[in-house]
């Protein structure tokens, strides 16, 4: 499923109504992801926007349909009526005699001890039975935000509230329902609705990250992996899904060449300038850029490859020279001999601690980084490739081939290659701390909740997403996580 939140449109599309109830604390973005979810569902379904604020004005910016669905915009077009054709009123009516009769000890889920003034809700009540009534055949969806609010307004208990319309609008009318509940839990409202969803706020090392957990929702799959990560950048409910996808299993077209500039180095997305204090997506010749693994997993590994490859990519598209001495080169040389032609895939050039000839393959004795990586062997190696070069360095590689004593014999190498190109190295936190201080800037990726983030520098940071570019190559994009 592309879009993740297409599966609420498959909740609501069931044969009988559901109800769906958002939890979460304030400032989670339970009204945003509410409204989101009716800018995707009002072109096929009608749905009944009642608010317990004061105003819904600033929403209207971002939501400008909302006075479309809104109930206090639409309050006049409404017309009271005790006779409806479709929809049941046995609970409502229920309600309503137990009060006439002050019959407050009896319970009606949730009712003893209930203050109600039934001459002040039923307005509103009514108006949302006649706009399930009026549009039954239609699917319709009504939305109160929040309960407790709009139950507080009237003196009535929550429960209650959402008893009357589960029952009578949800279960016996078909309509759906979806609760914004201010509370993070209420487990007897849970317990009868058909669907849950809770929004969680965590801050970790200067992260903010939000997670969506879709707790339960009747009638459809929800795989092994419920949740998401999301965004309210500009005010919308952006979700991030797990990072995954896969590369081309064949040969590509390789992007056009860019401009020729000796003196920078391209990093092949332009996403990335978010992340770069420059604001720019390229390098500079003699850079140091570390890009910091914060955590060793899968989904790091991932978002460093997906950088690390775009890079290659831009560069040999560009006919320039790559030395690529990193972990993950030999999963890389392969994606590039699949998708690549020959004559670019001759700019692209690996190291590895081994004694075959290759002229693709930089052979490592494995004494010394000194030794291994002498200007002449690297300008055998690029001779081929226009300028500058970008090298590609991973500190797990290095510290296998020639120990943990590397760093002394990286730093001398780096002042001579660092004429002819830009160097990246891909360090994990123990080497990040020893050698992040002789770094122009630092790519930081971290993991939380299984999400994975970028940042450089402040507290902006970025969930980093795969896609697939017109071409058919595995890019990703960047979108801010606020």
């Amino acid at each position: 499923m592309n879009d993740p939140l297409d599966i609420f449109h498959d909740f609501f599309n069931q044969k009988f109504g559901k109800s769906l109830i958002i939890e979460g604390r304030p400032g989670t973005g339970k009204t945003t992801f509410t409204l989101e979810l009716a800018s995707r569902i009002r072109a096929e379904q009608p749905i009944y926007f009642l608010s317990s604020r004061f105003t819904d004005e600033p929403l209207q910016e971002y939501f400008p349909f909302i006075n479309e669905i809104s109930y206090r915009v639409n309050k006049d077009k409404f017309t009271f009526t005790e006779q409806f054709k479709y929809v049941s009123t046995d609970s409502l009516k229920k309600l309503e005699k137990l009060m006439e009769e002050k019959n407050v000890d009896r319970d009606f889920s949730g009712m003893n001890g209930l203050i109600f003034d039934i001459k002040e809700v039923i307005p509103e009540l009514n108006a949302m039975y006649s706009f399930v009534d009026a549009n039954f055949d239609l699917g319709p969806i009504v939305i109160m935000d929040s309960i407790e609010g709009i139950a507080q307004k009237y003196d009535i208990d929550a429960s209650t509230l959402f008893s009357i319309i589960q029952n009578d609008l949800v279960e016996k009318s078909g309509a759906g329902l979806i609760v914004v509940l201010e509370s993070t839990t209420n487990e007897k409202l849970e317990y009868f609705s058909d669907g849950v969803v809770s929004l969680t706020l965590k801050s970790d090392n200067n992260y903010l990250v939000r997670i969506m957990t879709i707790e339960k929702l009747r009638g459809i799959s929800l795989g092994s992996m419920p949740f998401f990560s999301y965004s309210l950048l500009n005010g919308r409910f952006s979700l991030f899904p797990i990072l995954f996808g896969d590369y081309p299993a064949s040969q590509i077209s390789l992007p056009p060449p860019e401009n020729d500039n000796n003196g920078t180095v391209s990093l092949g997305n332009e996403d990335i300038a978010n992340v770069i204090p420059s604001g720019k997506n390229f390098v500079d010749v003699g850079d140091l850029v570390l890009i910091h693994r914060m955590e060793i997993s899968d989904r790091t590994d991932y978002a460093v490859n997906l950088i690390k490859n775009s890079l290659i990519r831009r560069t040999i598209a560009d006919e320039r020279g790559v030395i690529d001495a990193s972990s993950s080169n030999y999963e890389s040389s392969k994606i590039f001999t699949n998708t690549t032609d020959a004559e670019h895939l001759r700019h692209y050039i690996t190291a590895a601690k081994t004694k075959r000839t290759n002229p693709s393959v930089i052979n490592l004795e494995g004494k010394s980084l000194l030794e291994d990586f002498t200007g002449e062997a690297i300008e055998y190696f690029t001779g081929a490739s226009k300028k500058p070069n970008v090298y590609i360095f991973s500190t797990d590689f290095l510290n296998f081939t020639y120990g943990d004593k590397f760093i002394g014999d990286f730093l001398a190498i780096l002042n001579e290659i660092r004429l002819t190109g830009s160097v990246f190295l891909i360090c994990d936190n123990d080497f990040y701390e020893k050698i992040g201080h002789h770094a122009t800037f630092s790519i930081h990726i971290h993991e939380k909740e299984g999400f994975t983030f970028l940042n450089s520098s402040g507290n902006t940071h970025f969930n980093i997403q795969m896609y697939k570019d017109e071409l058919g190559w595995a890019s990703y994009k960047l979108i801010e996580s606020v």
